[in-house]
């Protein structure tokens, strides 16, 4: 019997191996669409959240990690650009220009995946049916506030035909939006900012232990290496890690911090898993495996 764990990092690399197979039509789309790509995040956010508007405040519920003076830059120059406009004095919603561009680059890449018949059809159907069983348990799940992650994807699809790859992939970005989801309500308690606990856990997996690493690594986050470096240092402040030869390394606090949280990740976000039996679970990993292994050889054959 595969174990849940297994599967859910099929879904993962599953959910990764379908994009590539549009990649040449999408490109082209992006920059026609889209004057700047840092635009797309948040107008994608606002689309499938609509008609609430959206704020930095929202965008940073939905990631935490990113720098809230960044994100309200950018709110200020895709309205500037067109792409959204201001209702209130910290809210934003989208224009037409911004919908029709969300619309037009989704609509493009859903519909040529699914002109790809590589996959029975049957099997695409039986693995939709799968998805959407464990979809819609996750659904009814209480995690205790609001599921941002979860409602942002699962709220505000493009319609598409079932029992399609477009609707695996749809599914696929549900249940990895869950998985946010649980891993934001695990460590919120905690009491420190998104900031400050990915740099923690990047010290805890030894993925990047220095200022100039986590800059390195997360360029995208838009902080500087003099603002991580204060964060280490509150980190070290904290006792959750301390400096050691080559970069800075987990205390046993810290440690313990984040085996908590994670060991309450994996609680939050399995427990709708119960509505699969083990038989459905055996059977959704053999597809999955199936489905990101045809994908992969898809794209090798157009390399």
């Amino acid at each position: 019997m595969r174990d849940k764990k297994s599967v859910f990092q099929l879904f993962g690399e599953t959910s990764a191996s379908i994009y590539p197979l549009a990649r040449d039509v999408m490109r082209p789309l992006f920059k026609e669409y889209f004057s700047e790509q840092r635009f797309y995040q948040p107008l994608f956010l606002a689309y499938n959240l609509r008609p609430e508007p959206i704020s930095a405040d929202l965008f940073q519920l939905r990631n935490p990690y990113a720098n809230p003076d960044s994100v309200q830059e950018i709110l200020e120059d895709a309205t500037e650009a067109g792409y959204l406009e201001k209702v209130s004095v910290s809210n934003y919603r989208l224009t037409q220009k911004g919908s029709s561009a969300i619309e037009t680059v989704h609509e493009a890449f859903y519909n040529h995946v699914n002109q790809l018949k590589e996959v029975p059809a049957d099997q695409l159907k039986e693995l939709c049916s799968l998805l959407a069983k464990l979809v819609e348990s996750i659904n009814q799940t209480d995690l205790g506030g609001r599921k941002i992650c979860f409602d942002a994807s699962f709220g505000g699809h493009i319609e598409v035909d079932h029992g399609t790859l477009a609707q695996v992939d749809q599914l696929l970005d549900d249940l990895n939006a869950f998985r946010d989801d649980a891993h934001i309500a695990a460590w919120t308690p905690v009491g420190v900012d998104g900031h400050t606990w990915e740099i923690l856990t990047f010290v805890w997996n030894s993925d990047a232990t220095t200022a100039e690493a986590l800059n390195e690594r997360l360029p995208y986050r838009q902080y500087t290496t003099e603002d991580y470096k204060g964060s280490l240092e509150d980190l070290v402040q904290r006792g959750w890690i301390e400096e050691g030869a080559e970069g800075y390394l987990v205390t046993v606090a810290g440690k313990k911090i984040r085996d908590e949280a994670e060991a309450v990740t994996n609680e939050n976000y399995f427990r709708p898993w119960k509505v699969l039996t083990d038989s459905e679970l055996d059977r959704l990993g053999a597809l999955l495996e199936e489905l990101k292994e045809t994908n992969l050889k898809m794209t090798e054959n157009d390399d």
